[in-house]
């Protein structure tokens, strides 16, 4: 507790995958930066960057409210002196995990802070009962492409191999928040569909590893939430097309409405046909490029 500065760097993560909803998650070299102070008396929260829809007082914040909640499982009292500066770099509600990697801020931080030195798999239940859904804090906890699966209120991951896959990621600018693309999703589904992303999603997995365009441009189809999603997203069909008809798999990175992309080549071409089509839709849009990020969170302390 006698820590004067701890900073926290989080990855963004992509999830879902196409047919792996909820189930797979990637890593994305796009990182959140925190600093947490406790030398001045009082409670402020700054943000550079991305900057989130709310008051400036700390207990609205996801940062805080996690770093609060650990305190609170753990027993401890919040610190009467806490000074939080973030650097957001992953876009907000653009289905790159921002309030994941929010959570896991708050959350190492007082992990650092009060010195219990959780296991990273204890992390990750921690932020699934905060969550409720684990494929954003998976990979952002351990790097790299993760598959996981809850029981009850367990969660087990898993990391797989991926080969070195450039990204294309375009982002419409609208709102969609994840409640919203959450409560469309039917609450039943035919068993044929169960068992289309089944299969699936089993070879998302090998061809991400294997590198094989051809085989995750097929695998990344889905039945179980992009169906109902992508009409909600204007234009987002026709830069699918575009990106797929450059060889590429593309589908929706987490609920929307960023729309990724995968190829083993060249990024710039996918992206020139990406921002084309997302132009006759008359979008105005945000691009990035991010590799995929082996490293996971981590924290350090001064």
């Amino acid at each position: 507790m006698n820590s004067q500065r701890i900073t926290v760097h989080v990855p963004a993560s992509t999830s879902n995958l196409g047919p792996g909803f909820d189930c797979i998650g990637l890593a994305l070299d796009v990182w959140n930066e925190s600093v947490f102070s406790f030398k001045q008396e009082g409670r402020t929260i700054t943000w550079n960057g991305y900057q989130p829809e709310i008051e400036s007082k700390p207990e609205n914040d996801l940062v805080f409210q996690a770093f609060s909640k650990f305190c609170v499982f753990h027993g401890a009292s919040l610190p009467a002196n806490l000074h939080i500066d973030c650097t957001n770099r992953i876009p907000i509600g653009a289905g790159m995990g921002s309030s994941a990697a929010a959570t896991l801020t708050g959350l190492l931080a007082a992990d650092a802070w009060l010195g219990t030195n959780v296991s990273k798999n204890d992390l990750l239940q921690l932020a699934l009962s905060i969550e409720g859904h684990p494929d954003n804090s998976a990979p952002s906890i351990f790097g790299g492409l993760v598959g996981m699966s809850t029981d009850e209120n367990t969660v087990c991951a898993h990391s797989f191999p991926i080969a070195p896959w450039n990204t294309v990621i375009l982002i419409p600018q609208m709102n969609l928040p994840t409640k919203t693309a959450r409560k469309i999703l039917p609450e039943t589904i035919l068993r044929k569909d169960a068992i289309f992303n089944i299969g699936h999603a089993i070879l998302v997995m090998q061809a991400l590893a294997e590198g094989n365009e051809e085989l995750l441009q097929f695998a990344m189809k889905d039945r179980l939430h992009q169906p109902y999603r992508i009409p909600l997203i204007t234009g987002s069909e026709a830069i699918i097309k575009a990106a797929e008809d450059t060889g590429a798999a593309a589908g929706l990175s987490g609920a929307g409405p960023g729309i990724i992309a995968f190829t083993m080549t060249d990024p710039n071409h996918l992206l020139s046909r990406m921002v084309a089509a997302s132009e006759r839709a008359h979008l105005k849009i945000e691009t990035l490029t991010p590799k995929i990020s082996s490293s996971g969170a981590y924290v350090t302390i001064q």
